[in-house]
């Protein structure tokens, strides 16, 4: 029998199915992730259903369903070995169990490119503590505190004080007294000569000492002077950068004088007034205005004018003029300071007989300078000059303060007498490396009316030469020198071959400390040589007196030292040999025969000290012995030696 084919299931099977997902849905105790839940890592086991399969394993029959995890400390089954209990064995339910509805897939997304480094930018440095500015406006640049350096114990410019000459001060002319650029200076100095001297002195007609039958007396002399001066300048304008604009200068000195000799007939020309003389006076010493006239360029290259009573040096050591008198001087300088040049006329003042001082009465004699300076030529370190002086004197009578006949000397004919001299010069003034050079050479021309010695007029024709060499070995310097005045050969031929200056003032063969140089010598109403000039001259007075060109001239050779001994004390020695150039006008003036040349044979010290290290205070200590030549033993009828010794000392203020 055929069995029947029924087209419905039993019903036991349908009662076994309906069980069978009954059970299964129940045992497995999973619910299907939720729809926002992450996609599983290529690294993790897909679940499809209970059981884990990866996608290649799917079809291989079931295996053991594990967890996916990314702890790194949970392991998978596939790991384990065989016959390990750790791994998870579900229990077999004969059910099966629902599979969770599968994610769709996603596209992975394109990788971005890595953006490019950015540079690290550098950190920062910490801000430093800000610091107070180093420089701050100020209201005024002439009125700014003191400010301190590294060292608290030094101070710059320590403050303003009225008694201070040394920091800031506006009476020294540190800051302007009217706007920005107008300043006063003012400065007040003494100056205090003592002195100790042996001149050969005549014996006057009553002789401090009774029954002297020699021709020269006692010539022992205590001489003792103080000028102590005020100096105003008042300019416009920073001279520290270019020349000032204008200025006003007076110098206003009083004088005191004190002379003690042990002949008459020396302090006056009337033996009353004894042995000894103090004197007085005032002056207005300088007093002058400058007037800056235009600049050449715009380096300061500039030219300017002076007139009054002013100082005026014409040459490196005042060889020829060194004064100061009433005057107009036009002056400047041009490329860049290597040229300088000066056009002077001074139309002189007689000066105070025992002070020197000037006072207001007119000298009747007129000087012109022109000169130019060329700075370092031929080459640097050398320094040149040309000049041109003239001086006319009239040839007035004059009696000084002591009544003593000055002009015309009282010798010869005594007749007034009127001098043209024109002076043409080269001076030098350097170094080359160690080696310092100084020096120059004078030509003099001219006419004398009327010479007292020659008693008639001359033509004049005399020269001078000079010249110093050293050599610097630090703190020593080494010196030799040689100076030359011509001498006159033969008084009554008419020409005046002995060389005289106009007022010379030169710092040279021993300058202030030697005898020659320092003292004046008397000799029959005339002096053999005037104070501060070397020159054998047989003026009557330097500055009272008038220009003599018959004399026997001179030559002075000799060799020094400048030691600087402390930054406070420098000292200077020198011995030097004395000869007159001829003696013919001598033979003459004093009517003695065969006068040797030889003069004699001096030496010379001194010390200055500055105890500040600057000009405030000056000490200055000198003097010298001259051993009398054959010359001047002849002359003066005596070998006693010739000295002197002074002390000077100059505070400024």
């Amino acid at each position: 029998m055929d069995a029947k084919i029924r087209p419905y299931p039993t019903p036991w099977v349908v009662c076994a199915l309906a069980l069978a997902l009954l059970t299964g849905c129940a045992g497995s105790g999973h619910h299907p992730p939720p729809d926002n839940a992450p996609a599983p890592s290529g690294g993790e086991t897909v679940r499809y259903g209970t059981v884990g399969l990866r996608p290649q394993d799917a079809g291989r029959g079931p295996s053991v369903a594990v967890t996916a995890s990314t702890d790194p400390s949970v392991e998978t089954a596939d790991t384990k070995g065989v016959g390990d209990t750790s791994a998870v064995t579900p229990r077999p339910t004969g059910r099966r169990e629902a599979l969770p509805r599968a994610e769709p897939s996603r596209k992975p997304k394109p990788q971005e490119k890595p953006k490019p480094q950015e540079k690290p930018k550098p950190q920062e440095k910490p801000k430093p503590q800000e610091k107070p500015p180093h420089f701050e406006p100020v209201f005024s640049r002439w009125n700014i505190d003191p400010v301190p350096l590294s060292d608290p114990g030094y101070v710059v410019n320590r403050g303003k004080s009225s008694l201070d000459p040394y920091n800031l001060n506006q009476l020294k002319g540190d800051y302007p007294i009217i706007g920005d650029d107008v300043f006063l200076a003012l400065q007040l100095e003494s100056f205090t000569v003592a002195e100790t001297r042996d001149v050969p002195i005549p014996t006057g007609n009553t002789g401090a000492v009774p029954n002297n039958e020699d021709f020269f007396g006692d010539g022992d002399q205590n001489f003792l002077l103080n000028i102590t001066a005020l100096e105003i300048d008042l300019f416009k304008g920073q001279q520290s950068f270019k020349p000032v604009d204008w200025r006003l200068r007076a110098v206003l000195a009083a004088n005191v004088t004190y002379l003690d000799v042990n002949e008459t007939g020396v302090v006056n020309i009337n033996p009353a007034d004894g042995t000894d003389r103090t004197t007085a006076d005032l002056s207005l010493e300088e007093a002058f205005v400058e007037i800056h006239l235009l600049d050449w360029n715009e380096r300061f290259d500039f030219l300017s004018f002076e007139a009054g009573i002013l100082e005026f040096r014409s040459d490196f050591r005042g060889f020829i003029f060194d004064d100061i008198n009433l005057g107009v001087r036009l002056f400047g300088n041009a490329d860049d300071n290597k040229w300088q040049y000066n056009l002077a006329w001074f139309h002189l003042l007689e000066k105070d007989t025992n002070s020197e001082l000037n006072t207001f009465e007119e000298r009747d004699q007129n000087v012109f300078v022109a000169n130019v300076y060329r700075f370092d030529f031929p080459f640097k370190g050398i320094n040149q000059e040309l000049s041109f002086h003239w001086s006319h004197d009239d040839g007035s009578a004059h009696f000084n303060d002591n009544d003593f006949l000055t002009r015309p000397a009282p010798i010869g004919g005594i007749q007034p007498h009127e001098i043209d001299a024109y002076y043409l010069g080269w001076a030098f003034d350097g170094h080359v490396g160690r080696i310092n050079l100084t020096g120059a050479v004078y030509q003099v021309w001219g006419h004398d009316s009327e010479d007292p010695i020659a008693a008639r007029d001359l033509d004049i024709d005399a020269q001078l030469a000079a010249v110093e060499v050293s050599y610097d070995w630090d703190w020593l310097r080494l010196k030799a020198y040689a100076f030359y005045g011509s001498g006159d050969t033969d008084p009554r031929d008419g020409q005046g071959n002995g060389f005289d200056a106009i007022v010379d003032a030169p710092n040279f063969a021993g300058g202030e400390f030697s005898y020659w140089n320092r003292q004046a010598v008397p000799l029959l109403g005339t002096f053999l040589t005037n104070r501060l000039s070397p020159l054998a001259d047989l003026q009557a007075s330097k500055f009272e007196g008038q220009a003599a060109f018959v004399n026997p001239g001179i030559i002075i050779s000799g060799l020094g030292t400048a030691i600087e001994v402390t930054p406070t004390v420098k000292m200077t020695a020198a011995i030097q040999g004395l000869r007159f150039s001829t003696t013919d006008s001598l033979e003459t003036f004093i009517e003695l025969e065969d006068i040797p040349q030889d003069i004699g044979v001096e030496a010379l010290l001194g010390v200055q000290y500055r105890p500040l290290l600057t000009n405030n205070i000056i000490l200055t200590f000198g003097g010298s012995v001259l051993r009398p030549g054959a010359g001047l033993r002849k002359i003066y009828e005596s070998d006693d030696l010739l000295w002197h010794a002074f002390t000077e000392v100059t505070l400024t203020w």
